[in-house]
């Protein structure tokens, strides 16, 4: 687990990764997932952190000033007298708030989150570490069509922008980075054995590493269209989306050299991009409508119009 920094603290979203913060690929190709953090101003989040950090000063003034005076939870539970027991009076104390928490709110009328006792987290690793997930037979020949897939999406000639030794390409590394997730993902079920959707899920979240950029890209995108009369509000946020998902189904037709496409694959291949099911069907019916492509009675397979 590592953080960095950008050169001269601000990031350069024309520059790649590995020159923002000015460590090699072969280094950073070691990590499996890197997510990029960028401070972007925006009112709501700004207000909401403001806030917080504001809450969290007041709320440990009043703890001071208790201590001060005598009180406190130390005197509460007779001076810590039993250190040996410590861990297990937290554990407890951890139950108790999320007993007292069940609805969501606390004693003040303010929204909280509730937590998993330490206890119980620790407890939940030791036991999924004993797992060592393999990879079955079946689910084999699915990895390999993913990561082929993956591969042909970042050819030359559909990188669009993307530069040499860029961290957004896929390599072979980045596949044993995948396996790893998926092995992590199955061990959070305690089995024995890695699934599709473990490795769907692994795909996935590599995508959303790198999607702070991407992120900011296209509203950049969306700012500049709006600026030239291109449409504006959420009618644009959501044309962008459905436009992004059909240039997916696009790229993965054309990288097998079919017209038509299993629904199931197009699922498996949208929600790694980082997509939902939902959002593909809603890609789907906007485009039937205007004749772009069209999908069977039985909603089982699509096909391009030409």
């Amino acid at each position: 687990l590592a953080a960095a920094n950008p050169l001269y603290s601000r990031y350069n979203r024309k520059k790649s990764l590995s020159e923002n913060i000015n460590l090699p690929n072969s280094l950073l190709s070691r990590f499996d997932l890197m997510f990029l953090i960028l401070d972007v101003a925006d009112m709501d989040k700004d207000i909401a952190l403001a806030r917080h950090v504001t809450s969290v000063h007041r709320s440990e003034a009043t703890r001071v000033k208790k201590l001060q005076n005598g009180g406190g939870d130390d005197d509460d539970n007779g001076g810590g007298g039993n250190d040996g027991n410590n861990n297990d009076d937290d554990d407890d104390n951890a139950m108790r708030v999320d007993d007292d928490e069940e609805n969501g709110e606390s004693a003040n009328g303010t929204r909280t989150t509730a937590t998993v006792p330490p206890k119980v987290l620790r407890e939940y690793i030791a036991r999924a570490r004993k797992h060592e997930p393999f990879v079955p037979l079946d689910v084999a020949p699915y990895i390999v069509e993913a990561y082929v897939t993956l591969r042909m999406e970042d050819r030359p000639s559909s990188r669009k922008g993307k530069r040499a030794g860029d961290q957004t390409v896929m390599t072979a590394r980045q596949l044993l980075s995948i396996l790893r997730l998926s092995q992590a993902l199955a061990r959070l079920r305690f089995s024995d054995f890695i699934a599709k959707e473990d490795v769907d899920e692994a795909i996935r979240l590599t995508h959303m590493s790198k999607a702070t950029l991407l992120e900011e890209e296209r509203k950049r995108s969306r700012r500049y269209g709006r600026n030239n009369g291109d449409g504006d509000g959420e009618q644009g946020d959501d044309d962008d989306m459905n436009a992004t998902i059909l240039g997916h189904l696009r790229d993965y037709a054309q990288s097998l050299g079919v017209q038509s496409l299993d629904l199931m694959l197009c699922t498996s291949m949208v929600v790694r991009k980082g997509f939902t099911s939902a959002q593909l069907e809603e890609c789907l019916q906007k485009y039937e409508r205007v004749n772009v492509l069209q999908v069977n009675e039985a909603r089982t397979e699509m096909f391009f119009v030409n």
